[in-house]
């Protein structure tokens, strides 16, 4: 067994080594024992999905490597890019406070919170007027009453009798109005409450769930949010996974390409297409992709991943026909390469 020492360097990150550090004294390092290496891996993923799935061929193998990634306001995919647990997502999974998504929700809460306060000026309205026909109704009981004319008063009742049942209608049905506004806007608010709560929350989440092919559940830590485009790195702490290659081959229009994540709360789907577009801000592809398929990968029929996916972009509904925008896995190189080498 070889023996492993750790300490921490000037800038509190942990070093490790096969001998003492000079001048270093033994209460401040800490050494353990290793059986094979230094480096403790208490997940391995590989063996575990190898163990479930005999896959057939390059893009069903590439399917081990893909995620989701769920956070406090939803979900979306991601892939392992190296054998120790680096995997790629888009930011707006880990960061839902700040995109279409976030912004399409508090659109719909504020219409909704419009929505409620005209509803309540409505209903407000109306026992007014509820209020009104009631003083009416009293003042026309004491003009009933004041009648002594045999002829008159039978006829007075009836129509006091026609009045009131009108009123009583009309008090039913605004008291349930009423109360259904108060039920109804007391779900609201707690709703608009917690979206609230997890928006803050999502703002600085560090950490996410994860969930393999085989409905493995396990946690990553965000490593790092690009500042330039539509993507996030996680690393799962101890841990071996199937990871994909990130291509380097020559894309063209009409290459076959699959696209691989969790669409509309599907685990592991994969739908197929081609490119369509080529440009150094996206590649375009009618391979059908939906909301949840953010940050799954878009691969070659070698199992290479060329792209990660982002939106897709659709007349009027993200489900109508449209096409796919996916960015070339070079970003992911010029943003996280310095993780991945």
């Amino acid at each position: 067994m070889a023996e492993v020492f750790k300490y921490k360097d000037k800038d509190g990150r942990w070093q490790f080594t096969d001998k003492p550090k000079k001048g270093m004294v033994s209460s401040a390092a800490q050494s353990y024992k290793s059986t094979s290496s230094s480096t403790a891996v208490s997940k391995n993923f590989i063996e575990l999905l190898n163990s479930k799935y005999r896959t057939k061929n390059p893009v069903e193998n590439a399917t081990m490597a893909v995620v989701t990634v769920k956070s406090k306001l939803g979900s979306g995919s991601g892939f392992f890019v190296t054998e120790d647990c680096y995997l790629v997502t888009n930011k707006h999974v880990v960061r839902p406070a700040k995109g279409k998504q976030w912004d399409a929700t508090q659109a719909k809460i504020e219409r909704n919170a419009i929505v409620f306060e005209r509803n309540r000026q409505q209903v407000a309205l109306q026992k007014e007027r509820l209020a009104i026909n009631k003083r009416k109704l009293g003042e026309f009981g004491d003009y009933m009453d004041s009648l002594s004319s045999d002829r008159e008063r039978p006829l007075a009742e009836r129509e006091y009798s026609l009045y009131a049942q009108q009123y009583q209608q009309d008090k039913s049905r605004i008291d349930e109005a009423s109360s259904r506004l108060n039920v109804d806007e007391k779900t609201f608010k707690r709703q608009q409450s917690d979206f609230n709560f997890s928006s803050a929350v999502s703002n600085v989440a560090q950490s996410f769930d994860i969930i393999l092919k085989d409905n493995t559940k396990t946690r990553a830590r965000l490593i790092k949010v690009s500042s330039t485009d539509d993507l996030a790195l996680l690393k799962v702490k101890g841990c071996k996974a199937p990871y994909l290659i990130l291509g380097t081959e020559r894309l063209y229009q009409g290459l076959r390409v699959h696209a691989i994540g969790s669409p509309l709360g599907l685990r592991d789907q994969l739908t197929e297409g081609t490119i369509t577009h080529i440009s150094p801000q996206g590649i375009a592809t009618d391979a059908q992709i939906l909301p949840g398929n953010s940050g799954g990968p878009l691969i070659t029929d070698n199992g290479h991943a060329v792209a990660v996916n982002t939106i897709k972009v659709a007349k009027d509904s993200a489900l109508n026909t449209g096409f796919g925008v996916s960015i070339p896995v070079g970003r992911v190189r010029e943003n996280f390469g310095s993780y991945l080498r």
